[in-house]
């Protein structure tokens, strides 16, 4: 018997939707920052080059602009046997939360949070996502996630660190 309010798919589309999705990784890692300590941001921006590494031993770098955008990622993968670089650019992601708490207004320590989320591919593979949360106004680190790579399967869970001078 199904629940009320759950859809069921089949195939490339229920695969996907048993995933936790990017926004729901990146709320649940807020509420674990905000539970396990003080690691709240000043009211310093974020813009500038942040470059790091994966747990794989590869690189990360972002950009985030003035209006505190991140516009492009580059992380580097190692898994099964393959490896290379993933690049985007052209990125207008929103780095403030869209938390809504009932009743409002939101407390500072959650208004005051950033984090990142992007994801692109297709649901045949390959598929990659990054999510980030920027712990200090020079600090960020994160979780990406590299799925359906022909010919080396998927890698998911890879923790990054990344520092901006």
């Amino acid at each position: 018997m199904r629940k009320p309010g759950w859809v069921v798919r089949s195939g490339a589309a229920a695969r996907l939707m048993s995933q936790p999705g990017p926004c729901f990784v990146t709320i649940a890692w807020c509420a674990l920052m905000c539970a396990c300590g003080p690691t709240t941001p000043s009211s310093a921006t974020l813009d500038g080059r942040w470059s790091g590494t994966t747990s794989q031993g590869t690189p990360i770098t972002f950009t985030v602009s003035s209006d505190q955008k991140v516009t492009a990622i580059s992380v580097g993968y190692s898994f099964n046997g393959c490896s290379g670089v993933q690049t985007f650019s052209n990125l207008n992601l929103e780095t403030a939360p869209t938390v809504t708490c009932i009743p409002g207004p939101c407390p500072n320590t959650v208004s005051s949070y950033r984090a990142f989320s992007y994801s692109a591919g297709s649901i045949d593979g390959p598929f990659t996502t990054v999510n980030g949360l920027f712990t200090l106004v020079t600090r960020a680190e994160g979780q990406v996630a590299f799925r359906d790579y022909p010919g080396c399967g998927t890698a998911v869970g890879i923790g990054w660190t990344a520092t901006k001078p």
